[in-house]
């Protein structure tokens, strides 16, 4: 959730379903209310990259730990693993863990260049759920991705892209959302750095409506903070023409590394 990419603050600020504490944008596609939408958006991100039960899956951006709790319960992974940055979300999320009696392994707290100690070919999954927008590098990010990746394995992850080249004294608002000022491209450059890397393209859908306008939307009748946010949010996307797309990519089974 972009209010608080590095807090646990969604735990009390918006409604949850215990244990899966999440921290999306949710998905409100039928839907009003947040504890519907946050879960409902882990329901379509696996739906639509065809998720089996089995898999192992790295989770890069791992945030609250929730959606780590919902593919462990509901897909039985034989391998779950986790990167996330230090601090009171990696906190929380090795306790819910705990808790739950989630094995997750390895779990490693840093940016996403920690995943550059992992050995390639290891996941039949990468994904990053609502992240990936705040990495720095997001090529290097689909690099790495592409290398711990099984052939036939599959990197799924959200992006904020741009309808046209954002000018560049507008680049410096996108701060306010944790979004690196140079990362946001449009589609067709996004689907070139993927190509050029040996990625094939499975899926990339505009979820800017069901997510973004969604959250827009039913912020209104949230706390006074998410309300001025989902403001703002109407505001930053609109006048830089902003969408918010959903990825899945693959690794080809025939790979020359």
């Amino acid at each position: 959730m972009t209010p608080f990419p590095f807090s646990k603050s969604p735990v009390t600020e918006l409604s949850q379903v215990p244990p899966y504490y999440v921290s999306n944008f949710g998905h409100w596609s039928g839907v009003t209310e947040y504890q519907e939408a946050g879960i409902h958006f882990l329901i379509e991100f696996a739906k639509h990259c065809r998720l089996r039960k089995n898999a192992s899956i790295l989770e890069v951006g791992s945030g609250l730990g929730g959606s780590i709790l919902y593919w462990s319960h509901h897909f039985s992974p034989k391998q779950i693993s986790a990167i996330n940055l230090v601090g009171e979300q990696s906190n929380f999320a090795k306790q819910l863990f705990i808790e739950n009696q989630v094995l997750v392994d390895p779990f490693l707290e840093g940016s996403w260049e920690t995943m550059k100690i992992l050995p390639p070919n290891q996941y039949d999954f990468v994904f990053s759920v609502d992240a990936a927008y705040h990495f720095e590098n997001t090529k290097e990010f689909y690099r790495e991705s592409f290398r711990v990746l099984q052939p036939g394995g599959k990197l799924v992850f959200n992006l904020f892209q741009s309808k046209q080249k954002i000018k560049s004294p507008f680049r410096s608002i996108l701060k306010l959302f944790f979004i690196p000022k140079d990362q946001v491209k449009m589609v067709e450059d996004t689907m070139n750095d993927l190509e050029d890397i040996g990625f094939v393209i499975e899926k990339n859908q505009n979820w800017t409506n069901p997510v973004i306008d969604g959250f827009i939307q039913n912020s209104k009748k949230m706390q006074f903070s998410l309300q001025t946010f989902g403001s703002l949010l109407r505001i930053i996307t609109r006048s830089l023409g902003l969408q918010y797309h959903y990825y899945v990519v693959i690794k080809p089974n025939s790979v020359s590394l």
